[in-house]
């Protein structure tokens, strides 16, 4: 097949800004749709395109994101909402949330029975806007979040770049989430958007006050989330936790080796029991052996051989137990909670009784440390 200049260079254009391409041309759409018949190209969205050996090569959320740039040079005025928002906010979740290739937007009506499937409309009158502008720099493309500026206002500004694309306003985009999506999986949405900055939690509970709904599961996101959680791993790890019955960890606590008072570990949950106990959980993520970005390039004996020096240090700091998960655990679930059950982690219904020594026979009741 012969090359096509024009396409190579829309192509290439739209890969340096991190975007997917759309014909703009009838000798566009035609080489579009002859390299399309024949897998160079894919759409994976209506009038949406890219090659598809560069496709291949994102993960399912930077694939929204490319999706979501493209969509919004099409539309500038549409108001993108859901996990289709979170994704431009670079937040925590499970990428199979986009399994179905569905993009969100902000409607004041909902979806027709001629709309296309892959569109989504999440109805509300008047949406809080963010606006996001990116930006070439030394790094590649930069991105800076501008609260309730409207496209026009952006444009019209040229100290700004020129790719823009409206969401729904941090704190909306985690209640409509947050309304949508099982505990386990809007909670690491929350923790990154708190670890982030992004919003504050009266900014949730004013999105919740105007809307005529049960935002009874925000409420409940809202007294678990923790901006100590460090990625979605660690927030899924913590909402299995929770849902499974157990007391919430404390998160990232420091144990200082009492031989060697600069030796410091930070683990990632940890429990003091009313027996005095201490119990530590330690997420591993799931290349933690085998990627060398996340071993600095040492051998696997070298990092199995740094754990048991990390374990022996908070032994001697006090610790009684030790758990070790995987992610394949954590989405499992069994499997880690069986260790749980086993290490002895306290659950939020095991409240010990403590009888007074005097002659009233009647008890008092201390609560768990969490």
């Amino acid at each position: 097949m012969r090359t096509h200049t024009e396409l190579e260079h829309l192509c290439n254009e739209a890969e340096r800004n991190l975007r997917c391409f759309y014909p703009a041309t009838n000798a566009i759409r035609r080489a579009t749709h002859v390299r399309l018949q024949n897998g160079y190209i894919v759409r994976p969205f209506r009038n949406v395109y890219a090659r598809t050996a560069y496709w291949s090569t994102l993960n399912p959320a930077e694939q929204m994101r490319h999706i979501t740039r493209t969509l919004s040079q099409q539309f500038p005025n549409r108001i993108f909402a859901g996990i289709s928002a979170a994704s431009m906010l670079h937040l925590d979740y499970s990428w199979s949330l986009h399994a179905d290739g569905c993009v969100f937007i902000a409607s004041k009506t909902g979806n027709s029975k001629q709309a296309y499937r892959k569109l989504k409309r999440i109805i509300m009158p008047h949406p809080p806007i963010s606006t996001l502008v990116f930006h070439q720099n030394n790094n590649g493309i930069g991105m800076t979040l501008v609260e309730g500026a409207t496209t026009s206002n952006i444009v019209n500004n040229t100290s700004y770049g020129t790719d823009i694309v409206q969401i729904t306003s941090p704190a909306r985009t985690l209640v409509d989430c947050g309304l949508k999506y099982p505990f386990a999986q809007s909670l690491p949405l929350f923790d990154s958007a708190m670890r982030q900055e992004l919003t504050t939690a009266e900014q949730i509970i004013d999105i919740c006050d105007d809307m005529q709904i049960d935002c009874g599961p925000i409420f409940r996101l809202m007294h678990y989330m923790n901006p100590l959680s460090e990625n979605g791993g660690e927030s899924l790890c913590r909402a299995v936790i929770i849902e499974a019955g157990f007391v919430v960890p404390k998160l990232q606590r420091v144990f200082i080796d009492p031989d060697a008072p600069r030796k410091q570990y930070r683990v990632d949950f940890c429990w003091h029991t009313f027996d005095g106990r201490l119990i530590v959980l330690e997420y591993d993520g799931a290349q933690k052996y085998v990627n060398p970005e996340m071993t600095n390039r040492r051998s696997i004996q070298d990092v199995i051989h740094k754990e048991k020096e990390r374990e022996d240090v908070l032994r001697k700091a006090g610790v009684t137990a030790i758990i070790r998960t995987t992610f394949d655990e954590v989405l499992v679930q069994t499997p880690l909670i069986q260790k749980l059950a086993k290490a002895g982690v306290p659950t939020a219904g095991s409240v010990p009784t403590f009888v007074i020594p005097s002659n009233t026979q009647r008890a008092v009741t201390a609560c768990s440390l969490s």
